[in-house]
């Protein structure tokens, strides 16, 4: 497929997305704004695990740092954006912490310390009642008023930017190469003089930022939180969401985003909630069987 015709076709997808607010109900618009809050948290797996390697099973708990931090300083008066922006500093701040010990583990040792401190984030926002209310929720969050077309037209001009971003680094910069580098071959990075430690370190802060502003923008959308919200298995529905869409492909990553949101809340509306789970298996099984290289790599191939 020439890249002419790749570009229109993207030029194309990009327009009918911005004119569905004009055709769809409010029920799926509010599902599109969610995927679409959501994929910006895949995107983090997508540099923290696509780009470098790095495996990651606790990007629920810096989500849940970015909501809460936006939720409780809303509520005190702070301003919703100057709150947001401390959520995604905060939420970099950790995984920058995090990273110091966690750049230094491999393989099933990294899982698990990652998955150990979205277990942590989530115990604090449980037990933390004094802060968080705890279990009781943190609910009616003040945000700026914003209609559902506009928050939909927000967050996919949001999402585009990040996409853009994320597809210039992997294709066109230096530091995507780094990162690759450090990816396939740790020996040969070094020797090449990449400091292994530092690109790590940068990695987990950059993909905690990403995911504090998935939080942020989704506690100011649904403005109310809960500790159930980022526990460990959102983690790994985050997780499941980037292999199907390909893990180190965000536009493969924003397709499958949307697709398993839309459509277990769309079986939801039908009665049969059990459906919900039995999709996202059944997708994930043919992934793994017919689509390794999930979604994105299904369009790679297209493209060629």
């Amino acid at each position: 497929m020439s890249r002419r015709l790749v570009r229109t076709a993207l030029i194309a997808a990009v327009a009918m997305l911005a004119v569905l607010p004009l055709t769809f109900g409010t029920f799926w618009i509010n599902m599109m704004i969610t995927a679409l809050i959501f994929s910006l948290a895949v995107f983090s797996i997508n540099l923290l695990t696509g780009l470098t390697g790095l495996l990651s099973f606790g990007q629920a708990g810096f989500v849940g740092i970015g909501a809460y931090t936006l939720g409780v300083l809303s509520k005190q008066g702070h301003p919703p954006i100057l709150a947001g922006l401390y959520g995604v500093l905060l939420a970099m701040l950790c995984g920058f912490l995090l990273g110091l010990p966690a750049a230094r583990l491999k393989g099933h040792y990294l899982a698990i310390g990652t998955l150990g401190f979205g277990i942590l984030i989530f115990q604090l926002l449980t037990n933390s009642v004094e802060i968080t209310r705890g279990p009781m929720g943190l609910i009616g969050i003040p945000t700026g008023g914003i209609d559902k077309q506009t928050w939909y037209l927000i967050m996919l001009a949001v999402c585009l930017v990040v996409l853009g971003a994320l597809v210039y680094i992997d294709r066109f910069s230096t530091l995507g190469v780094i990162l690759k580098m450090v990816r396939h071959d740790e020996i040969a990075a070094q020797a090449s003089g990449i400091n292994i430690f530092a690109v790590k370190l940068i990695a987990f802060t950059a993909s905690a930022a990403l995911a504090g502003l998935s939080g942020a923008l989704f506690a100011a959308y649904v403005r109310f939180l809960t500790p159930d919200l980022f526990n460990e298995q959102e983690s790994f529905r985050y997780m499941m969401m980037a292999v199907v869409g390909g893990i180190g492909s965000p536009l493969g990553g924003v397709i499958a985003t949307v697709l398993l949101t839309t459509i277990p809340e769309g079986l939801r509306t039908l009665g049969e909630d059990n459906y919900r789970l039995l999709v996202y298996g059944t997708m994930v099984l043919f992934v793994l069987w017919f689509l390794p290289s999930g979604i994105g790599g299904l369009l790679e191939r297209l493209r060629r």
